[in-house]
């Protein structure tokens, strides 16, 4: 550049952008068909899964049955019951089966444990679990948070959510 008397890099070679695109690109080799995404389920993993789909129905059932009283324990005890024996199921039958136990599953496979693992913490906002003991706890939190600066405002979304849980949270939202 004459008046700046700098000079601009040089432009990389054509053939190594290629090379570097092509490296990127999939071929028909890299992708899996999909009887290989997923292993064969059997025995005691189709028990999981069928368990698994059925648990949001029975869940449902449960409430209705013991709808009187919303801190009863008896539906949350058969619903998460339920989603941790489909777990333990399902990760024995995949220790028993998959080459390498729990480590060879595939990447679609460790996903959905992982979501199901994850799906299991949703029950302290529901049913009797909140009812006992989330609401309450809730409610010192916030009670601890007023007056005191930032806190006060967390606590404020904290109480501003706690009212939609109460009257609009449905329990079943996660299942």
């Amino acid at each position: 550049m004459p008046r700046t008397g700098m000079s601009l890099p040089s432009l990389p070679n054509v053939n190594d952008i290629s090379n570097y695109l092509i490296s990127k690109v999939l071929t028909a080799d890299d992708i899996k068909p999909p009887k290989a995404l997923l292993h064969r389920v059997t025995g005691q993993g189709q028990l999981a899964e069928v368990l698994y789909i059925l648990r949001p129905v029975i869940y449902a059932l449960a409430m209705q049955k013991w709808s009187g009283d919303k801190r009863s324990w008896r539906p949350w005890l058969i619903g998460f019951g339920m989603e941790y024996g489909c777990r333990q199921l399902a990760k024995t039958d995949f220790r028993e089966r998959v080459a390498g136990g729990l480590r060879g599953l595939t990447g679609l496979e460790r996903e959905e444990l992982r979501k199901r693992g994850w799906a299991m913490g949703w029950w302290i906002m529901r049913g009797a679990f909140y009812e006992n003991i989330t609401k309450s706890w809730l409610k010192s939190l916030t009670d601890k948070m007023k007056g005191k600066p930032l806190l006060d405002l967390v606590g404020s979304v904290i109480e501003d959510y706690e009212y939609l849980w109460d009257n609009y949270y449905f329990p079943t939202a996660t299942l």
